[in-house]
């Protein structure tokens, strides 16, 4: 669409749509609770039933569906354009991204601006912010009411992120010695946020740097009066330690010295980071309000990578820097207290000289050197020692008050306080989405970046699109698959390797150098999932793997039977998997799917044993068995729920036909046939 002719959307004030400069007037709450809905996701679908929630919240519509259309096609002819809201599978989609929403535009904005003044380039820093901040109006780190009306996460997030771009605005400005500048800035911010200790410690350094040392301590004191009554607590290290220098009559240095001298062992990104922004907030927001964040997904998911990206957009606000801790490559629960230690620099005849110095073990090592400090421990790849983590990150967190934890795990640590923020695919394209349309799904965007790279001139197009949908849907969008699989374009057509994924784990072979075994392929990566099961755990994940449809308790216990896994056990041995993310919750209550690639390495397993057939055999028996059930109740008041389950088990029931000799039930009056009856259309 021509730039002029795009629709543009402000939500952060008043909401207001224009088109090429003129303004198109959005009348009526539930018409602009729907555009405010659509606009925040920035191009992508969002499903009915959130849309029902936004619009509707806890009074939904007899009709929710209906109504729901009637109100898109009210807001296409408000719009002026029926292109403007598109219909995708389950859902509706605003055509607008980043540059057309003005609060998506300000949240990249801000971590450009972020990133620039990481770099050590305020000049940069401060331009950026500028214009982010501005977009804000007089009331930048306010909560927006118009997106808080119909998304309150997102408005939390967004005025969060506002608040720390004023404080990133007013560090570069001090930084470059504007002093005044920043001073103003952060007492409207605090006036807003009055808790805001990193925006009360860059005020007193302004103050400071102004010579204004009697405002300075007279900021801390009603900081300090602040936090003890409105949240009983008493102000952090960096305050405290702002509040002694003053009172020595010290001179704080220069932000941007302070910046380049802070401490941290990152690695710098190889690649660019692609999607993955509604996570990337999640855990700025969960590592301000909390203290543990746990980043869970199934091997392959990006867990490392996003967690870096977080941990070094955010590494400036822990003023004693922030620590990658990975334990790949440790063995042995008792070595995970030495891995900490020489992850933040403490090793050889330092840690030697620290344990003879307190007498004591790694974990006392560990509390000196943490304790009264602000630091952020990225600790890496935690499930193959998850008993021995839990247990050192608990005892840090409960007697060092300024450490923050942020670890990667394909299980939750299941420790107090731990806030979860769990991976799934990349966004992936919809099965009509045009040219335009599929290059904003990230999984899209990353496959024709990395393609790219090995294959210059590699772009998505009409005649690119079809395989590149068929491949990165095949691969379930997750990222490890997806860059293996460009890899392989050095040597294969797109075709050629789209075809080739039938048999992905032979196909997907060629990883980097630099990882460990465990993570140069496909196969290696899931393995490493599997081994770490129970071996209850790890025959109901192989035998519900034959399942397409999605699992029940009722189907795992059927293609389980004959086997030691007890059938009382099945539903808690269900909800494990979920939690070592090799199963996800589906829509419908008391259903999971697996994921493609997790399945198809399941029934390899199984190919392996032999135990292929007859786990099909279980399984169709099962399905003939429901549908027999059900069957008769399609033809009377029952039909609907009947329906229903027949529907939802259809996949399941055409997977198994093919291997057994089970006769299906008569379906409907018609002969019994060999395999499942027709989908029944949905009631």
């Amino acid at each position: 669409m021509d730039g002029d002719a795009r629709l543009r959307v402000t939500l952060l004030g008043d909401l207001q749509t224009s088109r090429g400069g003129v303004a198109v007037p959005v009348p009526g709450a539930r018409l602009r609770r729907l555009l405010v809905r659509l606009a925040l996701a920035g191009g992508r679908t969002v499903d009915q039933g959130a849309l029902v929630d936004a619009i509707w919240a806890e009074d939904p519509p007899a009709a929710p569906a209906h109504a729901l259309q009637a109100l898109v096609s009210r807001l296409r002819r408000t719009l002026g354009s029926a292109g403007d809201v598109t219909q995708a599978a389950g859902g509706y989609r605003l055509e607008a991204d980043a540059t057309d929403v003005d609060a998506l535009r300000f949240e990249r904005l801000a971590a450009a601006g972020r990133d620039r003044l990481h770099a050590g380039d305020p000049n940069a820093a401060a331009a950026v912010l500028g214009e982010a901040v501005a977009l804000w109006g007089d009331r930048p780190g306010a909560e927006p009411t118009v997106v808080a009306a119909v998304a309150p996460a997102a408005a939390t997030r967004l005025a969060h992120t506002s608040a720390e771009a004023v404080a990133d605005l007013a560090a570069a400005e001090l930084s470059l010695g504007r002093a005044d500048a920043a001073a103003t800035r952060l007492t409207a911010l605090l006036a807003e946020h009055p808790v805001h200790e990193r925006a009360a410690a860059l005020l007193m350094d302004a103050l400071s740097a102004q010579g204004r040392q009697a405002e300075a301590l007279a900021c801390y004191e009603r900081v300090r009066e602040t936090l003890a009554d409105v949240l009983g607590t008493d102000p952090g290290a960096a305050l405290r330690e702002r509040h002694l220098r003053l009172l020595r009559a010290e001179r704080p240095a220069p932000a941007a010295d302070a910046a380049q001298t802070r401490r941290s062992n990152l690695p710098a990104p190889l690649t660019s980071f692609i999607g993955r922004d509604d996570d990337l907030a999640r855990i700025g927001t969960l590592l301000a309000a909390g203290r543990l964040v746990t980043v869970l997904g199934p091997g392959g998911a990006g867990k490392t990578r996003l967690a870096v990206e977080a941990a070094r957009r955010h590494r400036h606000e822990y003023r004693d820097g922030a620590w990658l801790i990975d334990l790949t490559s440790v063995t042995e629960p008792a070595k995970v207290g030495a891995a900490v230690l020489a992850g933040i620099g403490l090793h050889g005849g330092a840690m030697f000289e620290a344990r003879t110095r307190l007498e004591g073990d790694e974990l006392d090592v560990l509390l000196d050197r943490l304790g009264g400090r602000e630091t952020l421990l990225l600790v890496d790849n935690c499930e193959h020692l998850i008993d021995a983590v839990a247990h050192l990150i608990a005892a840090l967190l409960a007697r060092c008050a300024g450490l923050r934890v942020l670890a990667t795990s394909r299980e939750p640590l299941t420790v107090d306080g731990e806030a979860l923020v769990p991976l799934g695919p990349l966004a992936l394209p919809g099965p009509d989405d045009g040219v335009e349309q599929a290059r904003r799904a990230a999984s899209v965007r990353l496959f024709t970046e990395r393609s790219a790279a090995v294959r210059p001139g590699f772009d998505v197009d009409e005649t690119t699109l079809p395989e590149i949908r068929r491949a990165v849907r095949g691969l379930d969008g997750m990222p490890l698959a997806l860059e293996l699989a460009a890899a392989r374009l050095r040597t294969l057509s797109l075709p050629e390797l789209a075809d080739g994924l039938s048999d992905r784990f032979r196909l997907l072979t060629t990883g980097s150098r630099t990882a460990l075994p465990r993570h140069r392929t496909l196969r290696a990566v899931i393995a490493w999932s599997w081994d770490l099961l129970s071996e209850h755990e790890r025959t109901v994940a192989e035998r519900v793997s034959i399942l397409p449809g999605g699992v029940t308790p009722a189907s795992a216990t059927a293609v389980c039977a004959g086997t030691a896994v007890p059938a009382a056990e099945i539903p808690e041995l269900l909800a494990g998997l979920v939690d070592r993310s090799l199963l996800q919750l589906a829509p419908d209550p008391g259903r999971y799917r697996m994921l493609e690639t997790l399945r198809e390495y399941g029934t390899d397993r199984l190919t392996e044993t032999g135990d292929l057939g007859t786990v099909r055999d279980l399984a169709a028996g099962h399905f003939a068995e429901l549908i027999a059930r059900y069957d008769p109740q399609l033809r009377g008041p029952g039909q609907p729920a009947a329906m229903r389950v027949i529907s939802a088990e259809y996949d399941n029931a055409l997977a198994a036909a093919p291997s057994t000799t089970t006769r299906w039930p008569p379906y409907a009056g018609d002969a019994t046939p060999a395999t499942p009856p027709p989908r029944p259309l949905s009631p």
